[in-house]
């Protein structure tokens, strides 16, 4: 018998915009060189690298449309592919491989592991995904980001959730995509709205870090990440952009990997787990050190604390030469 295909209010990918793929101009024969995406640069990517923070002993799971392993910009940091969901080419269901990239390009040494859960065949898709956070708990990742969400929640997925925040994992979900550009007007998306789940809001790449007009406003939104016109990997090789809240979340993930590295897991990651167990005094640390306040002042609906990066004000400033600053004090 053939599986049961998604109900009507199931969890589900958020659609995303796209552009053509194109060989992106700081790349050689697939794989980054010397420059980084904007948006990779503007979370800190090339000042982590400089200072040894690559995600080294750092696992982290996509929960998503599947990767492609073989995409020369991966270098073989994809170790593990569990597939839930599948009878879609990835040059078609191109996503899940965007996402990874980001995650790749912020944390290069951290090792991905794959677990699709779209795709035209295969399990229920909250089943799919329920059980891949679980198992994503049993093989050890640090870190599980969902660029995914529904308006209505899944009972299955929230207890995944709550088993794996209890486990100690960071969650990074992308806030949604339904966002009317009025912050009067709030718009739900799970699994970003529950209070284990870091919410991603996206922003855009230009002066002032707008908040993407797609992107949902409510109280739960937690920081932003840029997720407009994104440059990744493409399934097959190069790169093209997309935009979207899922592709702001996997640069938070891919910061939060960069910050946990380690290089030896059995010991220094478990501590740096002790020193942050307590979501709050993670969320603390993140806020202290590497937030700028953007949008209005203090926490709002649009951005939560704010735009997280390993970059100061400053260092922000010289990245974006025509940018005016409009950081709260």
């Amino acid at each position: 018998m053939a599986p049961q295909i998604i109900k009507a209010r199931s969890t589900v990918r958020p659609k995303v915009a796209r552009a053509p793929a194109t060989v992106y101009p700081g790349s050689k024969g697939g794989k980054v060189e010397e420059e980084l995406p904007l948006g990779i640069r503007l979370t800190g990517g090339h000042k982590l690298r400089a200072e040894g923070k690559t995600g080294k002993n750092v696992k982290v799971a996509v929960i998503d449309s599947g990767i492609d392993a073989e995409h020369e910009g991966f270098d073989g940091k994809v170790v593990q592919q569990m597939w839930f969901r599948d009878g879609t080419p990835l040059e078609r269901d191109d996503h899940g491989t965007h996402v990874a990239g980001t995650i790749h390009m912020m944390a290069p040494e951290a090792e991905l592991y794959d677990y699709r859960v779209f795709g035209e065949e295969g399990w229920e898709i909250d089943d799919a995904i329920s059980t891949s956070i679980v198992e994503a708990v049993y093989d050890g990742c640090d870190i599980i980001n969902m660029s995914l969400g529904g308006r209505f929640w899944s009972s299955s997925i929230r207890t995944a959730v709550d088993f794996a925040f209890n486990k100690g994992v960071y969650i990074v979900c992308a806030a949604g995509n339904e966002g009317d550009a009025d912050p009067l007007t709030h718009e739900r998306a799970f699994p970003a709205m529950w209070d284990e789940s870091i919410s991603i809001a996206a922003v855009s790449k230009t002066e002032g870090l707008p908040v993407a007009f797609f992107s949902n406003t409510n109280p739960s939104v937690d920081y932003a990440g840029i997720g407009v016109d994104v440059v990744s990997f493409k399934p097959g090789g190069g790169y093209h952009e997309m935009s979207g809240t899922s592709m702001a979340a996997p640069h938070v993930a891919g910061l939060i990997a960069a910050l946990l590295t380690n290089p030896r897991r059995d010991v220094d990651v478990t501590r740096a787990r002790n020193a942050f167990k307590k979501d709050k005094k993670f969320r603390a640390m993140l806020n202290n050190l590497y937030r700028l306040d953007i949008d209005v002042k203090g926490e709002d609906v649009s951005t939560g604390a704010g735009f997280l990066t390993y970059l100061t004000k400053k260092e922000l400033d010289e990245l974006l030469p025509e940018y005016t600053s409009n950081y709260a004090s």
